[in-house]
């Protein structure tokens, strides 16, 4: 968490430590009036509202400013230097921070429908301060795209009532909130209700007086959950919600609780606790428990199949997102802006893209704006970063993969913070041997065809293209895909997700040509109002998947969650042979192999 993020000086940022805002980070002045100014001169705006390192006094919540379509509190980005070094601090003894009964948040980033695209807080740190028992850190929504990154949120006396709320509204989701540190509070995590979904990766919970991580209700898939606490690491609650928990540790310093307290649907993978009275305490389903420390799998409910096969998840090796190292020398950053005014312009940015990405540079910035493309860009040469500053690039007028990775320098491509506009055609192709790793991005796609590994990190498709794997091995984190159609087809690919978000008809994954397929958490919105096909269509190869379904206002459901062919039979997983969820199918596991 100790990345030291700055920006050029023309990409387009929004230093609230600059006129006309005059914030002073010097943890005496109260800074509450010139970020919330900051905050609401961008509505909507693509954003990136940024915190030079200091400590930012407040006394009041900072609220996401209200867009001029329906009060949409979206694309918004408040953005610190270091998780370190900037800390967002609320005044100790607080007016209107007091009453647990009357919780009152920091930072509120708006509320119900899921409208709330590309929200996020990046690389800071939330104190709630001392004697504000009333407090909580932080109340985030977002929508298929966006989440927290490498933020703190921590008490200064150990009190308040949640560190990061998400069970407030409902709506929230799908997000990804990766590298989280939650220090006191009574609850670390909440989160809740039947939509949209939450995919989490590295979290840190600590000292927590009630529950380290509450979920009720909601799609919630969990890598790398780490608790040190003496109550429950985790409580699932009795109704909807499915939680997918892989690859955590929970210690306990006084013995008695129970690590994971479950009354829904739980999968469990290569869990370590230590210091409770059992590690699963289990009410669902089988109502079997889990006594001994270590998890090596666990299922609520009974594991589905079509095929004989031996029940186990395919737990296939996971690699971490590939971290590229920032820049921090700007003589090595190169805008398209530098070659040609193609911001705002109207006019086609591709060529200064490309001379951009051919200049030399190890960075590739595009500064808030938008950016219209006729031609491929390939992605060659020095540049192992490509960055947006949150800009949109409209790329309709494109009849091929907007970008394209070729060989070059670096051994990892990262495309980050970027919005596309619906189109048909894939926005992307690696040619390469390279790994590409896309990363914070909306309405992009890809159909692939060299052989260099794939990494998709909260990243959103439209209604009007879908993904197509040939081969390739894919890790993928928040992965939304929203077209009619097969959304994901995998031909003879490894393709590993955390959290799965679909609307639409389906097939929503094809697998296919000996291919592998591990869904680890899928939150199916049934948004058709035709019969819905298969959801998951596994054609002589191997997937397991856990997921749940939802379904409102007369849309159609999927009548078959899995169709399985093998060697020339073909079964199908029908819905009322799922234990089901609220308005759906459930699937505590499904296994095809």
């Amino acid at each position: 968490m100790s990345a030291d993020i700055q920006f050029p000086p023309d990409a387009g940022v929004i230093d609230v430590s600059r006129p006309p805002w005059n914030a002073r980070g010097d943890g005496i002045h109260d800074d509450t009036e010139p970020i919330q100014r900051a905050l609401h001169a961008y509505p909507d705006g693509r954003a990136i509202i940024y915190l030079p390192a200091g400590a930012y006094l407040v006394s009041g919540t900072l609220t996401w400013p209200p867009g001029s379509i329906n009060n949409n509190h979206k694309n918004t980005i408040l953005q610190g230097r270091s998780t370190s070094g900037t800390i967002i601090k609320l005044k100790d003894s607080c007016a209107g921070f007091g009453d647990p009964a009357q919780p009152r948040p920091v930072i509120r980033t708006g509320e119900a429908p899921a409208q709330r695209f590309r929200n996020a807080i990046r690389n800071l740190t939330v104190d709630t301060g001392s004697i504000n028992p009333g407090a909580i850190g932080v109340q985030f929504i977002a929508n298929n795209q966006g989440g927290l990154r490498d933020v703190v949120i921590r008490s200064g006396d150990g009190e308040g009532v949640i560190g990061l709320d998400m069970s407030y509204s409902n709506e929230i989701g799908p997000l990804y909130v990766k590298r989280l540190l939650v220090r006191g509070f009574d609850t670390g995590i909440a989160t809740g209700h039947v939509v949209d979904s939450m995919t989490f990766e590295y979290i840190t919970l600590e000292d927590q007086h009630q529950f380290g991580f509450v979920n009720d209700g909601q799609c919630v898939s969990i890598r790398g959950l780490y608790s040190r606490n003496s109550v429950p690491a985790l409580i699932n609650k009795p109704g909807p919600g499915m939680v997918t928990l892989i690859d955590s540790g929970c210690e306990c310093g006084e013995a008695g609780a129970v690590a994971i307290d479950n009354h829904a649907s739980l999968f469990a993978r290569n869990v370590m606790t230590s210091g409770y009275a059992a590690a699963i305490a289990n009410s669902a389903g089988h109502a079997r428990g889990h006594a001994d420390e270590y998890i090596d799998e666990f299922v609520s409910h009974d594991v589905l199949r079509l095929f004989e096969n031996d029940g186990r998840s395919l737990g296939m090796p996971v690699k971490n997102t590939p971290e590229v190292d920032w820049e921090y020398n700007f003589a090595h950053w190169s805008s398209p802006t530098h070659f040609a005014d193609v911001r705002d312009s109207g006019i086609d940015a591709s060529l200064a893209i490309q001379k951009a990405v051919d200049s030399g540079a190890t960075t590739v910035y595009l500064p808030r704006g938008i950016y219209h493309m006729q031609n491929p860009v390939i992605i060659r040469n020095n540049v192992r970063r490509i960055i947006g500053c949150e800009a949109f690039l409209d790329v309709a007028a494109m009849d091929r993969p907007a970008f394209t990775v070729a060989d070059g320098t670096a051994e990892t491509v990262v495309f980050e913070r970027i919005e596309s506009n619906f189109e048909p055609n894939a926005f992307f192709d690696n040619r390469s041997s390279r790994s590409l790793v896309l990363s914070s991005c909306c309405n992009i796609s890809g159909h692939f065809t060299g052989k260099g590994d794939l990494f998709i990190e909260d990243v959103c498709s439209n209604p009007n293209s879908y993904w197509k794997f040939a081969g390739q091995h894919v890790w993928a984190r928040q992965f939304n895909p929203e077209n009619d159609g097969v959304h994901v087809l995998n031909d003879g690919g490894a393709l590993w997700i955390l959290g799965f978000k679909t609307e639409r008809n389906g097939p929503l994954i094809v697998t296919e040509h000996g291919g592998k397929t591990e869904v680890l958490g899928a939150f199916v919105y049934a948004t058709s109002h035709q019969p819905c096909l298969p959801a998951f269509v596994v054609k002589d190869s191997q997937a397991s998947i856990t997921a749940g379904e939802s379904f409102y206002g007369g849309r159609c459901p999927f009548i078959d969650v899995v169709k399985e062919i093998r060697n020339g039979q073909t079964q199908e997983l029908r819905t009322t042979r799922t234990p089901g969820r609220e308005n759906g199918f459930m699937l505590p596991l499904f296994v095809g192999k």
